[in-house]
């Protein structure tokens, strides 16, 4: 409609600004907790509030792992409690003055745990009275001037299975007081196994993490078996399709040998899983992969809340973990514990793989906004524009460079549609990006003059 009277039109137009990407590092951990809701995604952003919803006992997996992964400095765990079948619970049989079995000491709960009850068994006050002291570490109690005599309030067995929040006792022998008082000893309880995670568990698990989709580092805690790792391979591939890129942390077994650890890995080549050696530092890995910029190489970069490894490496064992893909821990002098190469087990650098994730969240993040407006020519260069905006802010991080000789860009976009991608609705979008790689050697070459 033409204006008759002077004045101002205004027209408002929104531009598209696509929403801030949420950051790189978010862990999910699946393992065992002594307490919690099983099976469900729960985030936590500190060790303190991880301990509040599934407690402090790190001979949990999932325990043992968060406070490593914390300690290195990961920004946010979705943490996945599971439960599988009962483990064994630790004991210790106790003998009585003549060397006959007189008593059967359990631990409460079965499980590793229970492996690291001490008892003390002493004389009491009077004679033919015990005292029996318990403790694993976090809980000290102390039971005095207990009887074998089943008529007593104080009888041992009974005393002992209503008040010890740690162990439970039986009773061996039937022989008649004082023949079965205990003889004095200082031991501790053994035979403790842990839970033991069927598939089925593990697979139920990573569905729950499928509800995540900030996520991009997974870990199932503490569990070697090559077919759990396949399984979390498989999640992380099919998560990446949706543009929800992962990658996946495992670990050797305990005292797995360099052998076995470089057969096993022959079966599981993939660019979205990564192999930890030795046992025991997969947690503080995932933890360290948190805290480092996407773009930044874990390699020679320093582990913390780790003292010592399960097993050093020889230099011959270290290069054929490397060639096998396999991620290796070491120690040396004047750096510390660090990550000797950070690799996948198909040998690619894994800051390499994180940046073109980050590029896939980021193009889909941009795209997602322009649906519904690429029906024009104008839509479309605004979707080229805003990408490669995103694209340029790569190129400032340093995460994507040119080539060496400067002749290839750091990146290329081009969005198009060709007739009959128009007639059904499709816009195509084409990036391509070159990942910063690290620098993993440095040759030097010295000329002496004479």
């Amino acid at each position: 409609m033409a204006r008759i009277l002077p004045g101002v039109e205004i027209r408002v137009v929104k531009e598209i600004v696509p929403q801030q990407l949420h950051p790189s590092g978010v862990v999910g951990l699946i393992g065992t907790a002594e307490k919690g809701v099983p099976f469900d995604a729960t985030p936590v952003t500190s060790y303190r509030e991880y301990m509040d919803k599934f407690g402090s006992n790190t001979e949990y997996t999932l325990t043992k792992d968060a406070r490593l992964a914390f300690l290195n400095g990961v920004y946010e765990v979705f943490a996945v409690r599971v439960e599988g079948e009962a483990g064994k619970a630790a004991e210790l049989g106790l003998k009585d003055a003549n060397g006959n079995p007189s008593l059967l000491v359990k631990a409460k709960s079965a499980g590793l745990a229970g492996n690291n009850i001490e008892v003390v068994v002493m004389k009491g006050s009077k004679d033919n009275l015990v005292r029996l002291e318990v403790s694993d570490g976090r809980i000290s109690e102390a039971f005095d001037d207990l009887t074998m005599e089943a008529a007593s309030e104080r009888y041992l067995v009974q005393y002992v299975n209503a008040n010890s929040k740690l162990i439970a006792v039986e009773e061996v022998s039937k022989k008649k007081f004082p023949a079965n008082t205990p003889a004095p000893v200082e031991a501790r309880l053994s035979g403790g196994t842990p839970e033991t995670i069927s598939k089925s568990s593990i697979e139920r698990a990573l569905e729950a993490l499928e509800l995540e989709p900030d996520i991009d580092i997974v870990v199932a805690s503490d569990i070697s078996d090559p077919a759990v790792h396949a399984l979390v391979d498989a999640h992380c591939k099919n998560m990446s399709k949706e543009a929800m890129n992962r990658i996946g942390v495992g670990t050797v077994a305990p005292g797995e040998s360099v052998k076995d650890i470089v057969k096993r890995n022959e079966a599981l080549a993939s660019d979205r899983f990564v192999l930890v050696a030795p046992y025991g530092v997969a947690g503080a890995v995932a933890g360290l992969l948190s805290r480092l910029p996407y773009y930044e190489s874990p390699t020679f970069k320093p582990l913390t809340g780790i003292d010592s490894l399960e097993k050093r490496y020889t230099p011959s064992e270290l290069t054929e973990l490397l060639k096998a893909g396999v991620l290796a821990v070491e120690m040396r002098r004047g750096r510390g514990i660090i990550v000797e190469k950070g690799i996948s087990t198909s040998q690619e650098q894994i800051s390499v793989t994180r940046v073109a994730d980050h590029a896939v969240r980021g193009v889909k993040n941009v795209a997602e906004n322009f649906i519904g407006t690429l029906n024009s020519p104008g839509g479309r260069t605004a979707l080229k524009e805003k990408i490669t905006e995103f694209m340029l802010s790569m190129e400032r991080e340093g995460s994507i460079v040119p080539s060496v000789d400067g002749k290839k860009p750091p990146f290329i976009v081009d969005v198009y549609s060709s007739e009959m991608d128009f007639a059904q609705g499709i816009v195509r979008v084409d990036v391509a990006v070159r990942p910063v790689r690290a620098i993993d050697y440095v040759y030097a070459t010295i000329t002496v003059e004479v």
